[in-house]
């Protein structure tokens, strides 16, 4: 009956201990996998835009504003 007991008391206290913890490491993963996202995206609004720097700047101006709000988070 101990060992039930002890067993039962070790599986709640890591749901809830472990529970925040993984929140944060999953939310910060997905920000990392948004950033790269917007990255590669970036990347290939400059690549289009090669030849005009002018165009390149304000049709890829957004991605460079979507990282700098993710940053601030």
């Amino acid at each position: 009956m101990r060992t039930l007991v002890i067993v039962g008391l070790c599986i709640a206290m890591n749901g809830c201990f472990w529970g925040p913890h993984w929140d944060l490491l999953r939310a910060k993963r997905d920000l990392v996998q948004e950033q790269a996202a917007i990255i590669k995206l970036y990347r290939g609004c400059l690549e289009k835009n090669q030849d005009d720097p002018a165009k390149a700047k304000s049709q890829c101006e957004h991605y460079t504003q979507s990282l700098q709000a993710i940053a601030r988070i």
